[in-house]
């Protein structure tokens, strides 16, 4: 299997794309183009004697982060990610992995590969640990207003992907809410839960709180974007916050620097647990194409990991599971309409 891999996308571009393409390669069947500047990819290439399946596409433009993502898309037409995209298109590669401007991928991926059928929003997802393993949470931030039938979609989506890429045999679906009973929420979400409570291709269980969410008590949770990013940069502001407290204390007394010292092994698990390079990235659902989406600082961890998720979400053909899903969704819909309009 062929995966593109935007190489100019991230902060220490194009090190951590190199390095995380040379690891995939050589860990599994999967063979890498590598798109960017020739001549800087094939110097960043030589240190590495094994490599593996890794070829280069020349890209001779770089959509930078603090580029409009609506006018670079237009302009820069050579630009890495919409080459990489359109290798995609045109089945050169079955997937895109890239840690470069989200809105630009965003846009890209929405004008290059076109919506699934059926779905008219495309939402970013990602896990985020709990207490009892890991939470899949639909939207990040793509789509700050939503409608019910949007978030809908995003639950089908999310199972899907947490059921065949994520193996979650038969995952549970909340929707993040200010309360757990039914008539809690805005008019959307009361939609929301009414349309997903008839959805018998979904397993809904009802709103979720927050509190909940990160006990673990659903594979699967889904808001609107304004929420989701507001939860994840949260919860990286709470996660550090957190750390640097408890580095502090320890470092207070030669008693307390000894205990940090034995509970070393411990601090190292947790870091392994919430670091984001442990993951398959966050995919962007809804399109035709399989496209993972980075943080700009991945590192070569992160990219081989998410280079792994694409390969998986290929292999589970989700976007057509996602397409008959859509379809699923609407005939439910349909019916329940139906029939509360009898008299």
């Amino acid at each position: 299997m062929r995966i593109a891999v935007d190489a100019m996308g991230s902060d220490k571009a194009p090190g951590p794309e190199v390095r995380g393409a040379v690891d995939a390669s050589l860990a599994g069947d999967v063979e890498i183009l590598l798109v960017g500047d020739e001549t800087m990819l094939q110097s960043a290439l030589e240190i590495y004697p094994k490599r593996g399946k890794i070829s280069i596409v020349h890209a001779s433009q770089v959509i930078a982060m603090h580029d409009s993502p609506i006018q670079a898309v237009r302009q820069k037409k050579d630009a890495s990610i919409l080459v990489g995209l359109r290798l995609v298109k045109h089945g050169e590669a079955a997937g895109f992995v890239s840690a470069g401007n989200t809105g630009a991928v965003m846009m890209a991926a929405r004008t290059i590969l076109g919506p699934i059928r059926g779905v008219a929003r495309s939402p970013i997802c990602q896990q985020l640990p709990t207490k009892n393993g890991k939470v899949l949470l639909v939207d990040l931030g793509a789509n700050v207003d939503c409608s019910a039938r949007h978030l809908c979609d995003f639950a089908e989506m999310g199972a899907i992907y947490s059921k065949f890429v994520l193996d979650v045999a038969n995952p549970r679906v909340g929707l993040l809410n200010i309360g757990e009973e039914q008539l809690k929420g805005n008019d959307v979400t009361k939609t929301v839960h009414r349309n997903l409570s008839a959805a018998t291709n979904i397993n809904f269980i009802g709103n979720i709180e927050p509190r909940a969410m990160f006990e673990g008590q659903a594979d699967v949770v889904v808001c609107d974007g304004f929420v989701g990013n507001m939860v994840l940069k949260t919860t990286e502001a709470a996660g550090g916050l957190v750390s640097h407290i408890i580095k502090r204390e320890f470092r207070r007394t030669w008693i307390s620097m000894l205990g940090g010292l034995f509970a070393y092994g411990a601090f190292k698990r947790i870091r392994h647990d919430v670091d984001p390079n442990e993951y398959f990235g966050a995919p962007l659902l809804g399109v035709n194409g399989t496209v993972i989406i980075l943080h700009g600082s991945a590192m070569a961890r992160g990219v081989a990991n998410a280079i792994f998720g694409a390969r998986l979400a290929v292999e589970a053909n989700i976007n057509e599971r996602i397409r008959d899903g859509a379809e699923e969704l609407r005939n439910a819909e349909a019916a329940l309409n139906a029939a509360e309009s009898k008299p």
